[in-house]
């Protein structure tokens, strides 16, 4: 009876200090996401709201259209992902590791970006066409599916595909019957991820989209900013964020097996692998170099007049645009947001090792499934009375970012932390180290890596955010997205090509904070 009382008082007070941990993410995501989500439901959605906006041709048309482009988007991002997968699991060859890091960094590219990216690649037929839009949600989320799924493709025996085809299985068998029921747990949360991303797709859409090409998030910001219909809008919110949530739950119903040796040692690859890796670098290089070719010539001639409007020598196109201050902003949303993003998400991820409650974890991952635009129209909403009017206030850009940031720096450092033997804490105790002493020594070296990743994922993503920014700046709060995005609606080749150059600068920003920081792209 003893030891059992006494097991429970120290499970109780691991859960307690677990929670503490956890406290300061938990208290910024009920601030910045909860209670605005709350406020959209239960105070601004009137009463037949959502049943009203159902009869609305444009909504019933951006629900189709979000669900038909989403699901030919995962399909085509599952089909080139996997190849590169099982190219990158199973076979050598020079360039791999370049290769991988090609088709990663698209990922942490701000959405403005990739869009520019391919207005300036594609013929004007289908810039802006349903064509667009799917070679672009391609583009963006190849890698997660590549990540997902090459750990567990590099753990199959060779030997067991040598006894199929000995058993007269055909390449179509083996792949069908050995190989898929492999990767299937991985590819099932792989195409049920890039299916949420690409449904609820936002700036990819906003620009690359033509009449009746709206998804419902873009349908959200119409109704909410440009026709004044708020309550129609906030239905529209809860109900995609509901249907977003129960695909989340899905994903994580069971837990998947990180997997974190490899198999057998990979073959030198044969001429159908090195053309298909060949193919795809090519295809997400291209969209990237045309931008930056683009940036750099007007009306079939070369031109420095767009990188010149970024550096301070303005045209009279850029009269009400300060993109000096612009950029120094952006950067300084980005390292405020780190700084809020980086310490709360790794003490997040400890309270998360000392076996929090799955309240917590709910409440960690609802980021995840809240997306920025509904987060951004809350915060309108919700805090925009005394003494509670804090929708100008400066930081709360930065704050967002760091919100959006937050799942995916604890995620990041979790395996991290909980990889830290337990034993070096206590011989370091024995020897008579103080916790905070021991958390100097031991935890902060060990973190690093998980400090550094989160870093650069923080302020790539801080840099690259639209979808609640948009809802939120002011004249004197506009980043660098926001700033593309009026250029990019203006006419003539001036500002089309200053777009270019503003993209082609946030591109190289963020590859290089992410190559530089992301200890992942360097193994």
């Amino acid at each position: 009876m003893t030891v059992s009382i006494a097991h429970r008082s120290r499970h109780g007070h691991g859960r307690t200090r677990s929670r503490l941990w956890s406290l300061p993410a938990l208290v910024v995501i009920t601030f910045t996401v909860l209670i605005p989500v709350c406020v959209l439901a239960f105070e601004v959605v009137e009463p037949g709201a959502l049943r009203s906006a159902l009869t609305r041709s444009s909504v019933v048309d951006a629900i189709r259209f979000s669900v038909w482009q989403a699901l030919c988007s995962t399909v085509a991002t599952l089909f080139i992902g996997t190849v590169m997968a099982w190219i990158l699991a199973r076979y050598e060859f020079r360039g791999r590791r370049f290769a991988a890091v090609i088709v990663t960094v698209p990922f942490v590219l701000p959405t403005v970006v990739v869009a520019s990216a391919f207005l300036a690649l594609l013929p004007a037929a289908i810039e802006r066409s349903f064509t667009s839009i799917l070679l672009a949600h391609v583009f963006f989320n190849i890698s997660v599916v590549i990540r997902l799924v090459t750990p567990l493709w590099s753990v199959v025996d060779p030997d067991l595909m040598a006894a199929a085809r000995t058993l007269g299985a055909s390449p179509m068998q083996i792949v069908t019957r050995l190989l898929l029921p492999v990767a299937r747990p991985a590819v099932t949360v792989a195409g049920s991820l890039v299916f949420v991303m690409t449904f609820t797709s936002y700036g990819i859409v906003r620009i690359l989209g033509g009449p009746g090409l709206n998804t419902v998030e873009v349908e959200i910001y119409r109704r909410a900013v440009l026709f004044g219909d708020v309550s129609g809008a906030a239905a529209l919110a809860i109900a995609q964020t509901l249907a977003v949530i129960s695909v989340i739950a899905f994903i994580t119903r069971r837990p998947t097996r990180e997997l974190h040796r490899l198999g057998a040692q990979r073959r030198p690859a044969p001429r159908w692998a090195l053309g298909t890796v060949s193919f795809v670098v090519v295809l997400v290089l291209a969209p990237l170099v045309a931008m930056s070719l683009r940036s750099m010539y007007v009306d079939g001639r070369v031109t420095t007049s767009g990188w010149s409007n970024l550096v301070g020598s303005p045209s009279p196109l850029m009269s009400n645009i300060d993109m000096p201050s612009v950029i120094i902003r952006s950067a300084g949303f980005a390292l405020i947001a780190a700084a809020i993003a980086v310490p709360i998400g790794i003490a997040a991820a400890i309270g998360l090792a000392q076996r929090s409650g799955p309240l917590v974890r709910a409440i960690l991952n609802i980021p995840v499934a809240t997306s920025a635009v509904v987060v951004g129209f809350g915060i309108l909403i919700t805090y925009d009375t005394t003494p509670f009017d804090i929708r100008s206030a400066w930081w709360l850009i930065p704050m967002i970012h760091a919100v959006v940031a937050l799942p995916f720096v604890v995620r990041t450092a979790l395996p991290v932390v909980q990889s830290i033997p337990q034993g070096l804490r206590d011989a370091a105790a024995v020897l008579g180290a103080t916790p905070l002493r021991r958390w100097w020594t031991i935890d902060a070296p060990l973190l690093h890596p998980a400090f550094a990743t989160g870093l650069g994922l923080s302020m790539a993503l801080s840099l690259g955010e639209f979808g609640a920014t948009s809802f939120l700046t002011r004249r004197d709060s506009q980043t660098l997205p926001i700033v593309i995005d009026q250029l990019l609606g203006r006419a003539g080749e001036t500002a089309f090509t200053t777009a270019m150059a503003a993209s082609t600068g946030l591109m190289l920003l963020t590859a290089l904070i992410v190559v530089t920081f992301d200890s992942s792209l360097r193994t």
